[in-house]
């Protein structure tokens, strides 16, 4: 796993964004605490400058020059930590007390620099922010204050925000990498179970963490795609196989009758029998490939974009009605118990296919004068259909097999039919979401087919 792998992951460049989103956001933030901190300390350092003021013009109205003199003196006399620098000066610049300011002649607010010696005897330059007032007689009072703290306060502010920047592109970049990281090793997985899928281990699988992330749950589906797959194969395996088996003895017949046609027909009517008994075996081959392909068109789910509201109760009555005289010429009755009202959601067609298979398969495996039963029946949850008969019945090992393609039992094999009747019942029941069953009816058999429920229509 190289850096330039890393690097490049979708995972790393979103970790790497939101950094720098984080950082700029940071920055804008020290900016505005910068502004905000610079503006409080000079409005606090103005009023300390003007309360200083007034309290000496107080003096020197009310106590006179020498008062003032004497505050002044004994103020820059203290130098307490922190302290204002004062200057005194008469209207020709001679300074009465404090110290000489290059202080401007005007009255106001101003910015000056001073040189003085430290006390590493080194010299040194100091700021204050000074203010100028003209008191009675032309006397000036400056009193100032060190804003060099002020540009300290700001430095740490400014330093600790660009120690918080470079801590936030560290931390981002090593979780970026750090995220790279796994979702590379779960990409990994993931192409490592391809590649052993395409070089035939059809049972490969990714493997599956306990942290139920991003990857795990594409790992899940992805595992279900390949689940189904592998049942898709087994399927088609099946298939071909039940083909090569079930399909070779009408095939061989087929040959046999169009060499005994061939060889042994004496007259016209003979070759046109032997041509007619070939005829109808073809045919009988091609409707078993149409049921195949119906079969895969319908497993492939290509119907369920044309699924509309289908009224059951109305489809399953029409049904049963029109097979009624086919099982009277038979002497079997069929019986209905339908409820009003039913709809699901599915295919009109394939519903009906689904119904007409289940009744023929009823009534051509069940012994005259038998009784089928076609029940339609809301259930809490969804809608139940179930044709059942009083016939043989089916042993409980072989009613799952019931619904594998070509899959007959013994005593049916001589019966027409080719096997694929319940198998395309099965397909409609998946492609409808519905539960198939194959169920003891004591005798007989009874098929129930459950789907999901729906608003009645």
């Amino acid at each position: 796993m190289t850096l330039t792998r890393l690097l490049r992951t979708t995972s790393f460049r979103f970790a790497l964004f939101y950094a720098l989103v984080f950082m700029g956001s940071v920055g804008i933030l020290g900016a505005m605490v910068y502004l905000t901190v610079r503006t409080a300390l000079e409005e606090q350092l103005a009023q300390r400058i003007d309360a200083e003021i007034e309290t000496l013009a107080q003096d020197y109205r009310t106590q006179g020059l020498q008062h003032l003199i004497e505050a002044v003196t004994a103020r820059t006399s203290a130098r307490e930590r922190d302290a204002l620098e004062y200057s005194v000066v008469t209207p020709d610049n001679a300074v009465l007390a404090g110290r000489a300011l290059p202080m401007p002649t005007a009255d106001g607010w101003a910015t000056i620099t001073l040189s003085e010696k430290a006390k590493t005897s080194e010299e040194e330059t100091a700021s204050f922010y000074a203010r100028t007032v003209t008191l009675d007689d032309g006397v000036r009072l400056s009193v100032a204050n060190d804003i060099d703290w002020i540009d300290d306060v700001q430095e740490a502010i400014l330093s600790t925000f660009a120690w918080a920047l470079l801590a936030t592109l560290i931390l981002a970049l090593a979780s970026g990498l750090w995220l790279s990281a796994r979702f590379l090793r779960g990409m990994d997985a993931m192409t490592r179970t391809a590649a052993s899928i395409v070089a035939g281990n059809l049972k490969s699988r990714v493997p599956i963490s306990s942290r139920n992330d991003d990857l795990d749950q594409l790992g899940r589906a992805f595992n279900s795609m390949l689940d189904r797959l592998d049942v898709l194969m087994d399927s088609l395996k099946q298939v071909s196989n039940d083909i090569a088996h079930d399909l070779r003895t009408p095939l061989s017949r087929l040959k046999q009758n169009l060499d005994e046609t061939a060889r042994g027909a004496a007259t016209k009517d003979e070759m046109r029998t032997g041509i007619l008994n070939a005829t109808l075996q073809v045919d009988e081959i091609l409707a078993t490939f149409s049921a195949l392909l119906r079969i895969a068109q319908i497993e492939a789910g290509t119907r369920r974009a044309g699924f509309a509201p289908v009224d059951l109760s109305e489809l399953t009555m029409l049904l049963a009605s029109d097979y009624m005289a086919v099982a009277e010429d038979r002497g079997q009755v069929i019986r209905t118990v339908v409820e009003t009202s039913v709809w699901i959601e599915g295919d009109r067609d394939l519903l009906t296919q689904l119904i007409v298979n289940l009744l023929e398969n009823a009534l051509r495996h069940t012994p005259d004068g038998s009784e089928v039963t076609v029940a339609l029946q809301k259930a809490p949850d969804g809608v139940t259909l179930w044709v059942a008969d009083n016939g043989e019945g089916v042993p409980e090992t072989e009613r799952e097999r019931i619904f594998r393609r070509f899959y007959r039992l013994e005593q049916s094999r001589t019966s027409p039919g080719s096997g694929l009747g319940l198998s395309l019942v099965a397909a409609i029941a998946e492609l409808h979401g519905a539960d198939l069953a194959a169920l003891d009816n004591r005798p007989g058999l009874r098929v129930e087919v459950r789907f999901p429920s729906r608003t009645d229509g």
